[in-house]
């Protein structure tokens, strides 16, 4: 889905507004922060003076469960002032998709059923309540085990790198012992050589110093070539044995790689723990909104008289499955969004910021590589912000199966550092088509400055005059055409 033409008039009774919007990554330039304000809530449907055209003119219906505002505010950013509000609505979006709703409408027909007289819907459901009962400590006991996966793998993780450094240091070692080893013997055969040479020459064998015969020198030089030669022999004796010592992987490395062998099966071991732990807590998941399924599908609604005939352990026990349910979806919700804000930040800020998490007072905490970002800088919270945007529209596009409508990107982008600005067009490129058919990106136009080749368009807000309407007017993105001349005939070819 993308916008593909805007129409109307510039509020009631002003100029007319009649324009093309371009698919793919489009830079909306405005030099003046209330051209692009005006600009962007066109885009996003605010000015009802002004008819958006969008192509299929409905979103896909995965996205018609959620409630219109909320897949408005998703798209064009407005209403957001923080990323937290932003990291609430993401959450809410995907609760929602994987079921929320239909806990909610349970709860309220559980509400209605407290009054009824016939209690067969919760009797039907006992089976179900039954099993929930069996599965409930699956949470605790998943989140556990995956605490003890961490631990094990960091564990793991750094026993290879030891195993790793004494590897490298035992060929190393070998290394220089064979080279040494080497040397000595390339050394030994040189003297034996001279010395033989010497024997056969007698007094007339020239000094290997100056050269001149060596006569009566003879046996003096001999003498010193001999002990030199021994010296040698001897000494690459010793790198010999040393060479054969490490043959084989020594001791410590030996151990070592044992003890890397018994952490990676019990890796692996504690890994197949933990995905059963997974499928435990999903089973409990489906269980809790199959019993909400169950009840919303036994309520009336209609208040038939009487004294209540359910018994309250019944009913309480029930709305607190629904309760948790609900509970346990929100947090599985921001959990994923978190996850992918984090990955997303880590792009962006090449690696500078490498999480996000979220606090108990509902706080968005950033981490970097000491720890925790306290106080943020104001770049890095409009850093935050945009990836926290990117993240919950590609999450919600992939809860739902089907690429997300047109994303609208204004405040606080151009508050980012520009290497920043830099590394978060890319990374929106690299999501076009399978996650985003058009993405608007509001902005003074320092970016398209940086990268004018990352765009697919560029739409000037601009002004004739001062007082003039305003208009958008597509102007030429990338780098422009490449010509190409052929010898000397002139003939130019565009490329």
């Amino acid at each position: 889905m993308r916008i593909v033409s805007v129409q109307g008039h510039q509020g009631s009774g002003g100029p007319p507004v009649d324009g093309e919007v371009p698919g793919g990554l489009v830079a909306m330039v405005g030099r003046s922060g209330r051209l692009r304000a005006w600009a962007h809530h066109m885009l996003a449907g605010d000015d009802e003076s002004v008819r958006v055209t969008t192509r299929p003119r409905v979103p896909d219906p995965a996205l018609t469960r959620l409630p219109a505002n909320l897949r408005r505010a998703l798209e064009s950013g407005l209403g957001f002032t923080t990323a937290e509000e932003v990291v609430e609505a993401g959450t809410s979006a995907l609760a929602l998709l994987a079921g929320l709703d239909r806990v909610d409408a349970a709860r309220l027909s559980l509400v209605r059923l407290r009054g009824s007289p016939d209690p067969e819907p919760l009797d039907r459901a006992e089976a179900i309540m039954e099993r929930i009962r069996e599965l409930e400590g699956a949470p605790e006991g998943m989140a556990a085990l995956e605490a003890e996966l961490r631990s094990l793998r960091g564990d793991d993780a750094e026993i290879t790198g030891d195993v790793e450094a004494a590897m490298m240091e035992w060929l190393r070692e070998r290394q220089d012992a064979e080279t040494q080893l080497g040397a000595y013997r390339d050394r030994a055969r040189e003297l034996k050589l001279r010395i033989e040479a010497l024997g056969e020459a007698g007094g007339e064998a020239p000094c290997p110093t100056c050269g001149r015969a060596l006569r009566e020198h003879r046996e003096e030089v001999l003498g010193a070539l001999h002990e030199e030669w021994e010296g040698i022999v001897q000494d690459g004796s010793w790198w010999r044995r040393r060479r054969e010592q490490l043959e084989g992987k020594p001791k410590r490395l030996q151990e070592l790689e044992g003890r890397a062998l018994r952490l990676h099966a019990a890796t692996e071991a504690l890994a197949e723990q933990v995905e059963v732990a997974r499928s435990r807590v999903r089973e409990l998941t489906e269980a809790r909104l199959k019993l909400a399924e169950r009840v919303a599908g036994g309520a009336v609604g209609e208040d038939r008289g009487g004294a209540s005939r359910i018994p309250g352990p019944v009913w309480q026990a029930v709305d607190r499955a629904l309760y948790r349910t609900a509970r346990s979806l929100r947090e599985s919700a921001r959990n994923a969004l978190l996850d992918r804000t984090s990955r997303i930040l880590a792009r962006m800020t090449g690696g500078r910021i490498l999480a996000a998490g979220w606090s108990g007072t509902g706080r968005l905490d950033l981490f970097g590589l000491e720890g925790p970002l306290h106080p943020p800088v104001d770049e890095d919270e409009a850093t935050a912000h945009v990836a926290a945007r990117i993240a919950a529209a590609q999450t919600v596009a992939a809860r739902a199966g089907t690429p997300f409508p047109p994303l609208i990107i204004a405040e606080p982008f151009d508050r980012m550092d520009d290497a920043v600005k830099i590394r978060t067009v890319g990374l929106l490129r690299g999501v076009l088509g399978p996650v985003f058919e058009q993405v608007l990106l509001m902005t003074r136009g320092e970016i398209v400055d940086f990268s004018p080749e990352a765009f697919d368009a560029i739409v000037e807000i601009r002004r004739d005059t001062r007082s003039g309407p305003a208009r958008l007017r597509r102007v030429p993105a990338g780098l422009g055409p490449l010509r190409l001349r052929h010898g000397s005939d002139g003939l130019q070819a565009p490329v």
